[in-house]
Order: C-alpha cells, then sequence, then structure tokens
C-alpha cells in the first residue's frame, strides 16, 4: 500500500516537473528590446588608420555609440558611460564585446581629430569616421539623422543629433537600444550580460 502511495505522489509530481522543464525562459530587457531584427552592415574608417568593418565583428556582442569631438553636452555623458561600463565588465567579459563608436560630424571629426580627442579622454575602442556618402545610410538605418546648425564656434555649425546606443548580438542583430544618452550604467551591463548569456 506504501509503495502505491509513493507511486501516486510520483506520477502527480511528473507533469508539473515536465512543464517547468518546457517552459521557455522570458528574456527581458531594460532599454528597448529590438527582438532580434536586422542591422545596417558598414565599412567605415577607423581613426588609428585601418577599415572597420561590422561584418568582421561577427561572433561577438558590439556596442554601437554615435558622438562627436566637438559636442559640449550629450556626448561627453554618453561617451563616459560607456567608459563606466567597459571598467565594470570583467576582463573575460570584454574579450566578447566589441565597443565602437562613430562621428556625427564628418566635416570636422577627420582621423587625426578623432585620434587626439580619444587619446586625452583615455578611450580606447574604435571611433569611425569617413566620406558623407558612407555616413549617411548609417544615419538613416540606425535613426541617427543629424542636423547641422548655425552657431558662434569656429567651424561656424553644431550638430544635432539623437542618442542612440545600440547592443547588437554576436550574429549582429539588434538586441536593445538605449535612446536617452544619459542612460543608468547598471542597468545597461545587465542588458549587455543577458545578450551575453542568450545570443
Amino acid at each position: 500500500m506504501r509503495i502505491q502511495a509513493i507511486f501516486l505522489t510520483l506520477l502527480l509530481m511528473l507533469p508539473g516537473c515536465l512543464f517547468e522543464d518546457d517552459e521557455e525562459e522570458v528574456i527581458k530587457f531594460n532599454g528597448r528590446d529590438l527582438e532580434g531584427s536586422a542591422t545596417y552592415r558598414f565599412t567605415l574608417e577607423d581613426a588609428e588608420g585601418p577599415i572597420w568593418s561590422l561584418d568582421d565583428q561577427e561572433g561577438k556582442v558590439v556596442i554601437l555609440v554615435f558622438m562627436f569631438t566637438r559636442c559640449d553636452n550629450t556626448c561627453p555623458v554618453t561617451s563616459q558611460n560607456i567608459k563606466a561600463v567597459q571598467d565594470t565588465l570583467t576582463e573575460e567579459e570584454l574579450e566578447k564585446i566589441s565597443i565602437v563608436s562613430v562621428t556625427v560630424d564628418w566635416r570636422h571629426d577627420s582621423p587625426s581629430k578623432l585620434r587626439n580627442w580619444t587619446a586625452d579622454r583615455g578611450y580606447d575602442w574604435p571611433h569611425l569616421t569617413g566620406a558623407k556618402e558612407y555616413l549617411d545610410p548609417v544615419y538613416e538605418n540606425y535613426g541617427v539623422f543629424p542636423v547641422e546648425e548655425s552657431d558662434d564656434s569656429d567651424e561656424g555649425y553644431t550638430v544635432a543629433h539623437p542618442s542612440p546606443t545600440y547592443i547588437l548580438d554576436t550574429d549582429l542583430k539588434g538586441r536593445v537600444v538605449w535612446s536617452n544618452f544619459d542612460f543608468p550604467i547598471d542597468l545597461f551591463v545587465e542588458d549587455v550580460r543577458t545578450v551575453l548569456k542568450h545570443y
């Protein structure tokens, strides 16, 4: 009788266990979920000299930033946040990640200007530039749309632009975008680690 009771108990438990095993884990992000959307594959000029291609980053999680060196409000915050993210991640995690930024001021941000700017701030990830004809499709596909506005600077203009920061998975599909230039570093790091774990 006791054996029958144990057997019945096991039978009652079994469907619940099976259901639990079959249940898919729900993946949630703090930023906006891009649901694995296709991304525009681009090739631009790295300030350090070589050509930089998004296709070459396949197999790594890519953090994609947009900025320009003369920006004195939003871009410095975003770049500092990315540096803080970089400093938070472990060496093992950083080996699986590619951080890259693309200028939105192609007229001013030559490779030498970008090199000096990154050296002054201690940033060691690639900063990309290029001719307008190569940058425009990048801006369009990543929703950046920079607009030159007249000001009293030496160049006579500044650039207004949205500040999306993307996290792409190892297949270079869009997973997360943070639209606010001053994103919470801890929540952004959580999203990076979620992509590293699952994609």
